[in-house]
């Protein structure tokens, strides 16, 4: 088969990696990379213009799916033009954060829908007449993050990778900084009296090999997801979002994972469900033994990383998610009449098998 993968989100070692497993299994990938920033749907003609010599391009390979990664570059007309010569996917990577300003003008041109949210995120789409998708979570593979969990040289017990600016991801400093610790953020922050500031990673998006010298120097990832309900009064906030809950795997999670890392996270039973190796606590308080039995405990840290590791190769790699890529292709009918339950945890039946 042949899969095309248009456009990118930053990180572009999700495309890179998909591409890589994809042709490890025999299959041909094109990736496009990085071709038009922005969050809400195009419509300035000369985007326009541009992305149409893009789309008309790309069809000129015959393939057997288009998946698109930054969905606001693609107009209705693009979409119709692209689904008459192949299968088209949709990875809705901020969902459903986007729903209000991208995602809902355009999923009901695609044949597959790929979210990144448990079953009521996808149940919320049904109720509004969109066709019936599956779980999707976010992945990578060792070539972008190698494992590197090495607790004895660790310059710092807890690593935070991610933003902590703006009104969504302020309250995140004071929390993380109520745990007793040694810690560093990297990411934007808005201020840093306490100093746990470690800088942030701007050149992260064209490459990982910084990512990998912050983790391997921690003995923890620590993880506080968005919760939908800090976007009231947002442009992004509709009525239904504040319900949906919670990022149910940030990225960071998945390269903490990838890097070998035991991982800490707020969350709940939804988390918890397909990824049991994660130390799930309702509060950051929660947190706090599981933490410290890590940073007291060699023996059981390793012990936690060689968990955390198997489970990422198995259903969180990008070999894992190329597999049920190809399961689509083949058999989108009979996977698309399971429930949503069924769809929202299908990911974790592609296991992976790394020698």
């Amino acid at each position: 088969m042949k899969f095309i993968l248009f456009d990118s989100i930053l990180e572009r070692h999700l495309g890179e990696s998909l591409k890589r497993a994809l042709e490890s299994l025999g299959h041909q990938a094109v990736f496009t990379d990085l071709i038009l920033h922005g969050h809400s749907m195009i419509y300035k003609q000369a985007d326009i213009d541009f992305m149409w010599k893009k789309v008309k391009d790309i069809c000129d390979e015959k393939a057997d799916m288009f998946i698109s990664f930054r969905p606001m570059n693609l107009t209705t007309e693009m979409l119709e033009y692209i689904g008459k010569r192949m299968k088209t996917a949709i990875w809705l990577s901020d969902d459903p954060v986007l729903y209000k300003t991208c995602y809902s003008q355009v999923v009901n041109h695609y044949d597959v829908l790929l979210h990144c949210g448990y079953k009521e995120v996808m149940d919320f789409y049904e109720a509004n007449n969109h066709p019936k998708g599956f779980n999707f979570p976010f992945w990578t593979d060792h070539v972008a993050f190698p494992s590197v969990y090495n607790p004895l040289h660790s310059d710092y017990e807890i690593a935070f990778l991610g933003n902590m600016n703006g009104q969504v991801r302020r309250k995140r400093y004071m929390e993380l900084a109520s745990l007793p610790f040694t810690k560093k953020v990297f990411g934007l922050i808005d201020s840093d009296p306490l100093a746990m500031h470690g800088g942030f990673i701007n050149e992260a998006y064209l490459h990982t090999k910084r990512v990998t010298e912050v983790l391997s120097k921690a003995k923890v990832g620590v993880s506080i997801p968005q919760f939908f309900t800090e976007y009231n009064g947002l442009d992004y906030d509709y009525p239904e979002l504040a319900g949906l809950g919670y990022f149910q795997f940030p990225s960071r999670v998945i390269q903490y994972a990838a890097s070998g890392l035991p991982i800490a996270a707020v969350g709940d039973e939804r988390m918890k469900e397909v990824y049991p190796e994660i130390f799930v606590g309702n509060s950051i308080t929660e947190l706090e033994p599981y933490i410290k039995q890590i940073c007291e405990d060699y023996d059981f840290a390793l012990s936690e990383s060689a968990k955390i590791l198997t489970r990422f190769r198995k259903n969180y790699s990008a070999l894992s998610r190329a597999m049920m890529l190809i399961d689509l292709v083949e058999n989108l009918d009979k996977l698309q009449s399971q429930t949503t339950q069924e769809r929202a945890i299908l990911f974790t039946k592609y296991k992976a098998q790394y020698n």
